[in-house]
């Protein structure tokens, strides 16, 4: 009986230490975006190397989780906050050691492989450029590359 709660504890704090790093430790720190005309910009010209940032678009009821890295080389680089495999779970990706880990599966990827590779557990890739420290994407891309990996369009 005592190894049973040792294990149940062992698992609620495994949860519960997971989950922080989601929420970025004192609640979501993903940001809500908005567009104009249909584009999404995005100010990332004092995003440190190493570095991601969480985003949220909403659009009709519907919502996209995405994220922004600059990788080791100073690259910006983005992908939607979910896969083709855990995206049930919801939990997305965190950094943890220069890396986009995987808070459902734990599956590390380098920076320099964002938006670049696809399927699996990769974070799920879409187009935007890069136009004077600005990322430029279009909301028609983002809903159409990432709404089927959020359970809660799925009603």
């Amino acid at each position: 009986m005592r190894l049973a709660s040792l294990i149940l504890f062992g698992t609620l704090l495994f949860a519960s230490q997971a989950d922080a790093a989601f929420f970025g430790r004192f609640g979501d720190s993903t940001e809500n975006v908005t567009a104009k005309d249909g584009m999404i910009s995005l100010d990332v010209s004092n995003l440190d190397n190493m570095n991601a940032r969480h985003y949220r678009y909403r659009e009709d009821g519907r919502a996209v989780k995405f994220f922004v890295v600059r990788d080791g080389q100073g690259v910006v680089r983005a992908a939607i906050d979910a896969c083709e495999v855990c995206w049930k779970a919801g939990k997305g990706y965190v950094l943890k050691d220069g890396a986009m880990l995987c808070v459902n599966c734990g599956l590390s990827f380098p920076m320099h492989r964002i938006g670049l590779v696809a399927g699996g557990c990769n974070p799920h890739p879409f187009q935007y450029k890069l136009e004077n420290g600005f990322i430029v994407l279009t909301t028609e891309e983002l809903l159409r590359e990432g709404t089927q990996y959020f359970p809660e369009n799925r009603r």
